[in-house]
């Protein structure tokens, strides 16, 4: 959504995720339900659903990555950065990450500004 235009809806999508992690102990269920939201209110798991499910454990690094705006291009060994800044979190690093074989790692200021703190001498850096 954030890179199609549509960051609000990509932030608001990614609120109500993260309060659900912290409803559900930072164990996400796969597959978990709620009515609109109210304050108090907290969704409920479904009852056949594993908790915690790697398929929804793996999304948390989608969202950082999402966050984070990593824009990765691997035929042309580049990686360009465009973060959301109007995220719900304060400041971010993600290290150990890699494109076409080359590591590198970024930063993302609580003020939505992202930095490169490692690259590997291989990898370009688009905008």
């Amino acid at each position: 959504l954030a890179v199609a235009g549509y960051e609000k809806e990509a932030v608001s999508l990614l609120r109500g995720l993260l309060d659900a992690a912290e409803a559900f102990g930072h164990r996400l269920p796969e597959m978990y339900a709620g009515e609109q939201r109210t304050v108090g209110s907290a969704p409920v798991p479904h009852p056949a659903a594993c908790r915690p499910a790697a398929v929804a454990a793996a999304g948390g690094v989608h969202l950082l990555v999402a966050l984070a705006g990593v824009r990765p291009d691997a035929p042309a060994r580049t990686v360009a950065l465009s973060p959301m800044r109007s995220a719900p979190l304060g400041e971010i690093g993600l290290t150990g990450l890699q494109i076409a074989g080359q590591a590198f790692a970024v930063r993302v200021t609580r003020l939505g500004l992202a930095m490169v703190e490692e690259a590997a001498d291989g990898l370009q850096l688009g905008v």
